[in-house]
């Protein structure tokens, strides 16, 4: 019997959830997810170690970890990678990466249809992502980027002929301006599904998007060293485009790249 650890604090909100697999049966055994702005670095390990305990696990019991690798609040995305490497490292387990905004498509798997996620990337900018979701599934259509609120509604609105339905944290912003561009095309999501579950994470892990997925990571876990994963922030953060500004050159950021290495 195999135990394995998915979570995301890439957003305000912290999402975990705990399987256990027995062949090619996958059963969630705990979740849980809260909203902790600016609070994800004293709650987010207190809060894995109570899920675990609360299944009657021990840290031990794991046998592979996955982590949202974002994109979303960088912060956020250095939290819970430095947390879960610091977990895989220390267990001697691999690490399997996934997609917070794949997380937040998941919520929908059972909508039949267009699912826009619509991230919010600060500095007046979003991660727009569409899916198509049908069978339990939602496919990503788009290579994770940024771009200004009224830019990515206006692509949309230009190149979408059918239904979407709009989620994501972005919206608290900027759901008028893709209303406005989109029109009757569009339909906004309750809210408590604009961020990750316990299940959606465990989902965004085995569903691929990202690799290692957390099934890889479990068959072949030299694919999924903790060390090799990298965040997912598809820009330069403030610190390093001011040096790029100094310096009058871009410097390397040394993470995934838009498409996350998928």
């Amino acid at each position: 019997m195999t135990y394995v650890l998915a979570f995301d604090a890439a957003t305000e909100h912290v999402a975990i959830g705990i399987a256990r697999i027995e062949g090619d049966a996958r059963t969630t055994i705990a979740t849980v997810d809260f909203s902790a702005p600016r609070a994800a670095l004293g709650r987010l390990l207190p809060a894995v170690h109570e899920s675990l305990e609360g299944a009657g696990l021990a840290p031990s019991d794991l046998s592979a970890v996955a982590v949202g690798r974002g994109p979303g609040s960088f912060t956020g995305v250095r939290i819970a990678v430095a947390t879960a490497k610091g977990l895989a490292h220390g267990l001697g387990v691999p690490l399997a990466g996934l997609g917070t905004l794949d997380a937040v498509a998941g919520r929908f798997s059972d909508h039949v249809g267009l699912v826009g996620v619509v991230g919010d990337a600060m500095r007046g900018e979003v991660y727009p992502c569409l899916y198509r979701c049908a069978d339990g599934r939602c496919e990503r259509l788009d290579e994770y980027h940024v771009a200004k609120p009224i830019i990515a509604a206006q692509s949309w609105a230009a190149s979408l002929t059918e239904p979407v339905l709009l989620a994501g944290n972005g919206l608290a912003k900027y759901a008028e301006v893709f209303e406005a561009a989109l029109g009757d095309r569009c339909s906004i999501a309750d809210e408590g599904l604009w961020t990750p579950s316990g299940d959606s994470v465990l989902d965004a892990a085995f569903a691929g998007h990202q690799e290692p997925s957390l099934a890889q990571a479990l068959t072949d876990p030299a694919s999924a060293d903790p060390g090799l994963l990298l965040p997912v922030y598809t820009r330069l953060s403030d610190a390093e485009e001011d040096e790029a500004k100094r310096a009058g050159a871009v410097p390397s950021t040394g993470v995934a790249g838009p498409d996350g290495g998928a």
